[in-house]
């Protein structure tokens, strides 16, 4: 794997010049973005764990972060893009962001940026840099279950191939994605079910203590992805009758009880990896938007850059096939009209 952006030494030296400063560890609130944090945190051992959506990078986050008396802040698994919010936060704080989006170059005198190469995971990433100066093998099979659940699962097959033999599992490919069963995909599938539940129930930190070090140890969150599930096959089962076409694909509007848009996206994208999937789901005052295409021949972080341009208050980013973000509801006319629906 080969960075993107920045450099190694840069890492290593911000790490080794932690001394007794309060450092924040914040990272993205799925399965990669905990996976990164818990490779982090082996390493440095950080007074604070936070787990956060995108538009949680505010200015908000700075004055809590200020308040805490926080020197040293890393970043996992978060595209930021504002420019405002990192020099809020450099003028008290010395920041790390570890990251595999596409996102400016943020280095400077006070912030370390290191962006890994696509097609990579953020927790393959940490893991391949920080096992360097510590010995990270026992959250080996974690890591490949984050590779898996965030569509980085090519470039590091050599890798992955060791790790799932190492594990009595056989990587193997239906198409262009990981054979959806056997062990690794039943493991990243549960975990990924229980953080749902317990991102909507704002319990994160608690899904984080559940992982263990050993294969599979995952504790509680067995117990809670099976609502999750039974909710997913229901909203899957209602996209046949309510999907509406769009160009190259589909367009639904879905209302599960909890954050599933995101996953559902991904299941529907994998019954046909040539078309473009563009699911939302609303919260509050917003819809939640994801969008998918797994064959790779499109770009889904440019297609929502385009859809979302301009409205007020939306935000989003992602990868070549996948991608995510938010607009406010009031938006749902002209959302659609780009859509070239009704």
């Amino acid at each position: 794997m080969e960075l993107e952006i920045g450099n190694e030494k840069k890492l290593f030296d911000f790490i080794e010049n932690i001394k007794n400063e309060k450092v924040a560890l914040i990272s993205h609130i799925d399965l990669d973005g905990m996976t990164a944090a818990k490779v982090i945190n082996c390493v440095v051992g950080a007074e604070e764990i936070k787990f956060v959506e995108y538009e949680e990078l505010n200015k908000n986050l700075v004055e809590e972060l200020r308040n805490k008396g926080f020197k040293k802040i890393i970043f996992t698994d978060l595209y930021i893009k504002d420019d405002g919010f990192m020099n809020a936060l450099e003028k008290f704080a010395d920041i790390l962001i570890l990251d595999h989006h596409l996102a400016p170059d943020w280095n400077s005198n006070k912030t370390v940026f290191i962006k890994g190469e696509e097609g990579f995971s953020a927790g393959y990433l940490c893991y391949s840099l920080l096992s360097k100066i510590k010995n990270l093998e026992e959250l080996d099979w974690l890591v490949a279950c984050s590779c898996i659940s965030d569509f980085c699962h090519i470039k590091p097959k050599d890798w992955l191939e060791k790790i799932f033999r190492k594990y009595g599992d056989r990587l193997e490919y239906e198409g262009t994605y990981v054979r959806k069963s056997g062990k690794f995909w039943d493991l990243q599938y549960n975990i990924s079910m229980a953080l749902i539940y317990f991102k909507q129930n704002k319990e994160m930190k608690r899904a984080y203590d559940a992982l263990g070090k050993d294969f599979g140890d995952i504790g509680i969150l067995n117990k809670y992805s099976k609502e999750v599930k039974e909710e997913i096959d229901l909203v899957v089962n209602e996209f046949k009758n309510k999907k509406e076409e769009i160009k190259e694909g589909y367009f639904f509007e879905a209302n599960p009880k909890f954050a599933i848009n995101s996953i559902v996206s991904s299941i529907l994208s994998g019954t046909d990896i040539h078309k473009i999937f563009v699911i939302i789901q609303p919260e509050i005052d917003f819809f939640r938007v994801s969008v998918r295409r797994q064959d790779k021949e499109f770009d889904c972080n440019s297609f929502l850059q385009t859809l979302l341009k301009d409205l007020p208050n939306a935000d989003g980013g992602g990868h070549v096939a996948a991608a995510g973000g938010r607009f406010m509801k009031k938006d749902l006319p002209e959302f659609r009209k780009r859509l070239e629906l009704k």
